[in-house]
């Protein structure tokens, strides 16, 4: 499982999993566009998962209704991606604003469990 990441939005984060835990894409106003998911290889059973697991790490109030979330988690595959999103909490309103994936840094350490060759 991939660390936590430094900043965590807590009420965020737990508003957005269950979000995902109640409710299919089908079902609410989740709104996406196509083309940026297959840009990112992404499709939209590793969207659930990572807004089910993830972690809000930017939240900012708009002018407007709604406020900027980015969400960063994976997909369940072991590939790490970003989401910035615009929610609107009343309205059950989740857009998609943009999808990148995120470069997994592998240590040496991790890369040997741990252990050294003698």
């Amino acid at each position: 499982m991939p660390a936590r990441p430094k900043r965590v939005h807590s009420l965020e984060t737990v508003w957005i999993r269950e979000f995902a835990k109640t409710y299919s894409p089908a079902e609410v106003g989740l709104t996406y566009s196509p083309q940026s998911l297959r840009d990112a290889g992404l499709d939209l059973i590793g969207v659930r998962n990572i807004f089910r697991r993830g972690h809000v790490t930017f939240a900012n109030k708009l002018h407007g209704p709604g406020a900027l979330w980015v969400i960063e988690g994976d997909n369940n595959e072991g590939e790490r991606f970003c989401l910035t999103t615009i929610v609107i909490t009343e309205q059950l309103a989740v857009d998609l604003q943009r999808v990148e994936r995120v470069a997994m840094e592998v240590h040496a350490e991790e890369m040997n469990d741990g252990h050294d060759a003698a």
